[in-house]
């Protein structure tokens, strides 16, 4: 079952420093603030970022715009120092915006259309990801620059991830010299390799695995004369939600020395965070538009559902910590969205004092795999950001 924290102990979330808390305090209770609203902290992106360089000394940090794309995210990271991991031509021309050199991004998706291929490579983009032969054959199309290109392959594990991201993508290791081979074929570069193992994954023993293979792989490529200069081990850090999980140093030191005892220092690593960057710069405020009394329940009806910033709950299987401002005996409660359909429900069974509507009730962590998947349905208002620090 969902906890439920009150506004007053907000301070004490480890996540959230303590300036941040004062200012979601004061716009919790800010009574002409129009909601929905999702407040994004400059101050934890950087915050989120360091920690994870901190935690991988060796890994450099290819920010993955898909969980969050929002401008400032972009500005705040590229300003830290950080690079960015592409999918689009959408993603491509939002990162470019900042001025980077677009030939240090990576163009991370596996499957592209003709011409998304076409359009990354007419932006600068070099670094492409493949993991199998058919997407091989789109390279043969390149001929005025020579593309560098990484194989994805995927490991057997019960992986504790979220998402599985080993599921859509990746070839087998048995595939990985023959792809490698193919890609010179096309007079392009083998670069190197790469894995996923998936978003939110609790289990670093899955990295742990994937880069043993990283290293039983380049073995067999150094034999065959093909150089590896790049592993790229993906993302997936966790964050907290409800469950509670490793501080990122202790998650990643076995990674690390992982890296340090498989990997030669020649090799250049770099790594794909999103949700660990972005999920707890953004938490959503939200207003009690409705309230009735059903089956035993109380029902509440929020100005925000699964149709937009709750999209999450569905597409990325979250539930988000939440916030009220309210004290006294907890009742049996529904919290749902604000369009006519009945699917648009968040929670039903949480516990919480009794509220009124026009009371607020806040969710934390709302930054990654949120308003990115949500839609205008019923074409309700989507939520606007406000920026602080």
């Amino acid at each position: 079952m969902t906890p439920c924290m009150n506004i007053t102990a907000l301070s004490q979330r480890v996540t959230q420093p303590a300036d941040n808390s004062q200012t979601l305090l004061n716009l919790f209770r800010q009574s002409d603030l129009r909601t929905p609203a999702l407040v994004l902290s400059r101050s934890q992106i950087s915050t989120n970022y360091h920690a994870l360089r901190h935690a991988l000394p060796r890994v450099s940090i290819h920010y993955a715009v898909k969980p969050n794309i929002h401008p400032v995210i972009i500005d705040e990271l590229y300003h830290n120092g950080s690079n960015f991991d592409v999918c689009s031509a959408g993603e491509v021309n939002e990162v470019l915006k900042t001025g980077i050199d677009p030939a240090t991004l990576i163009h991370s998706h596996p499957i592209k259309s003709r011409d998304e291929f076409d359009k990354a490579v007419s932006a600068g983009i070099e670094l492409f990801v493949v993991d199998n032969a058919e997407e091989i054959k789109k390279l043969k199309h390149y001929t005025n620059k020579k593309l560098k290109v990484l194989i994805r392959y995927r490991i057997k594990t019960n992986t504790q991830a979220v998402v599985n991201l080993q599921y859509k993508f990746g070839c087998t290791t048995d595939e990985v010299l023959t792809l490698a081979k193919q890609i010179e074929q096309t007079g392009h570069q083998f670069f190197g390799l790469c894995f996923h193992i998936g978003s939110q994954c609790v289990n670093n023993e899955n990295y742990i695995e994937a880069i043993e293979t990283a290293h039983k792989l380049i073995q067999m490529l150094d034999m065959e004369g093909l150089n590896v200069q790049l592993l790229d081990i993906g993302g997936g850090f966790p964050i907290q939600y409800i469950e509670p999980v490793p501080q990122i140093d202790e998650f990643c030191k076995p990674i690390a020395e992982a890296l340090d005892r498989h990997i030669r220092p020649g090799i250049k690593v770099i790594s794909e965070p999103g949700r660990f960057i972005s999920a707890t710069s953004v938490n959503l405020i939200t207003t009690i538009v409705g309230k009735s009394y059903r089956d035993g329940k109380i029902w509440y009806y929020l100005d925000d559902g699964l149709y937009s910033t709750f999209s999450g709950i569905v597409f990325d299987k979250c539930q988000y910590p939440v916030v009220t401002a309210n004290n006294g005996e907890e009742k049996l409660s529904v919290l749902a969205g604000p369009t006519c359909d009945s699917f648009d429900v968040m929670y039903d069974g949480l516990m919480i004092p009794e509220h009124n509507v026009g009371d607020r009730i806040m969710f934390m962590a709302t930054g990654a795999y949120c308003e990115v998947s949500g839609s205008n349905f019923n074409a309700l208002p989507r939520p606007k950001y406000i920026v602080i620090d």
